[in-house]
C-alpha cells in the first residue's frame, strides 16, 4: 500500500492560508526576548534553512526577511511544511486532520516537540520521532487521538503561559484558539 502524501495540494494551500492568518502577513521587529519574524511567522533560522537548501550562496539577513513578498514567504512555508512532514514521518499518520494538526503543531513549536506530545497521548515512550511503538499505537482510532492531541496541546500552552512558563501570557488566548481550530467535535 502506498503511503499518503503530506496532504492534497488544496488542503496544503488551505493550511498555508491559515498560517498567514495565525502568524500574520507582515514583518515584525523582535520583541525584547524574541527574534525578528517575517510574513507567516518565518524566522531568520527558517529563512536560512530554506536558503541553504535552495540557494546555498544566498546571504540571509533581517533586512532580507523583512523584504520577503507574500509569494516568496508562501514558497518558504510550503517548502518547510513538506520538509517537516518528511522529518516528522507523518506518512505514518493516515488520518488527514491529525496529520495537518501535527504539521501545524510542528510549524509552531517544532516537530520533535509536537511528536512528544502525540506520544504522551498515545502513552508510549517520548522519543520525538515516529518509532515502532508510536506506529503501532497509531493503529487505534486516529479521530480520538486527534481530539486528545488538541487537549494535550492546550495543556502544553497552559503550562508554557502560566507562572514561570517560557511564553508570555498575552499569547495564551491566541495559541489556544490556534489549537482549537483543528477540533472536529460537532457542536450544535
Amino acid at each position: 500500500m502506498a503511503k499518503p502524501a503530506i496532504t492534497s495540494l488544496k488542503t496544503l494551500q488551505s493550511l498555508i492560508d491559515d498560517i498567514f492568518i495565525k502568524e500574520g502577513d507582515v514583518y515584525a521587529e523582535p520583541p525584547r526576548i524574541d527574534q525578528p519574524t517575517g510574513r507567516g511567522g518565518i524566522t531568520l533560522r527558517t529563512y536560512q534553512r530554506f536558503c541553504d537548501a535552495m540557494q546555498p550562496s544566498r546571504r540571509v539577513t533581517a533586512l532580507g526577511l523583512q523584504g520577503l513578498t507574500h509569494e516568496e514567504a508562501r514558497a518558504i512555508i510550503q517548502w518547510l511544511l513538506e520538509a517537516l512532514s518528511q522529518e516528522m514521518g507523518l506518512s505514518a499518520v493516515t488520518f488527514e486532520p491529525l496529520r495537518l494538526q501535527l504539521l501545524d503543531f510542528g510549524y509552531n513549536s517544532g516537530g520533535a516537540l509536537a511528536l512528544r506530545w502525540l506520544q504522551r497521548v498515545l502513552r508510549v515512550q517520548r522519543t520525538g520521532v515516529i518509532d515502532a511503538s508510536t506506529g503501532i499505537a497509531l493503529k487505534c482510532d486516529q479521530w480520538l487521538v486527534h481530539q486528545a492531541l488538541i487537549a494535550a496541546r492546550l495543556q502544553m500552552i497552559d503550562l508554557a503561559t502560566g507562572q514561570g512558563g517560557s511564553v508570555d501570557a498575552k499569547f495564551e488566548e491566541g495559541l489556544e484558539n490556534r489549537a482549537l481550530t483543528f477540533s472536529l467535535l460537532q457542536v450544535p
